[in-house]
Order: structure tokens, then sequence, then C-alpha cells
């Protein structure tokens, strides 16, 4: 059960960690908020919302199936498209793809701003060969 205290709470953080404070660690920012939603807009496959079978990019998707650097307009543009119609107050500024020879992954580097809260900030997003999310 959550104490009543003066701190203000937006949402759990994901993953869910328990808290000796609240059920659950929290987030208490729009900042970390934004980049929470993103970060899950971003890795959400699409269809795999039931009850909204078109959300989500599925970045992985795009990850292994041509060289990075197409890789890298395919992924803005799928970008551009979801952030539109799911985080209209976000602008996506920039995404870089580069693959790296010595540990066969990829590393996502995305660049996006929120004009109306003066956030500039990146969700750094690396992937192993097969496709699994490494951090």
């Amino acid at each position: 059960m959550a104490n009543n205290n003066s701190k203000n709470f937006l949402t759990p953080q994901l993953p869910l960690v328990e808290s000796g404070e609240l059920d659950y660690e929290h987030i208490g920012d729009y900042r970390t908020l934004i980049k929470q939603n993103f970060k899950n807009l971003i890795l959400t496959i699409p269809g795999e919302r039931v009850m909204d079978p078109d959300f989500g990019v599925g970045i992985q998707r795009f990850l292994f199936e041509a060289a990075p650097v197409f890789a890298s307009s395919d992924i803005q543009s799928e970008l551009a498209l979801k952030t539109q119609k799911y985080l209209p107050f976000v602008n996506i500024d920039n995404v870089l793809v580069e693959q790296t020879e010595e540990d066969h992954t990829l590393v996502v580097r995305i660049f996006y701003s929120v004009p109306s809260l003066a956030i500039q900030e990146y969700v750094d997003l690396s992937f192993s060969d097969d496709g699994t999310l490494i951090s």
C-alpha cells in the first residue's frame, strides 16, 4: 500500500523494482517519464499490445536486415510516424546506428527533444547479433 507523503509520483518505474517507500519505485519527474515511455514505444513490436496493435516501432525488426546506414533512415521514418501518433510532444532529432566488429553488436542512439519542457535527451540501445537487447 502506498504511503501518502509530499512527493509527487507520476508512474511506476519499469522494470518494476520493490521499494521500501512505496510498493515499487516510482518516477517523479517528466524527463524520466518521457524517456521511459519513449523507450517503451521504441521496443514494443506492433501487434504486441492486443488492445492497440499499431502501438510500437519494433526496432529489432530493422536492425539485422540492412546495412546500418539504411536501417538508420528506416528507423527514423518509423519513429517519426509512431511518435507523431503516440507521443506528439516529442521531436526526433537524429538516429545513429553503429555496428561494432569486436563484439558483434549494433548500437542505436536516438536523439530527441521535447520543446515544451526544454528537454534534449537521447536513448542508447545495444543489441546482440541475435537481436537481443543488451542495454
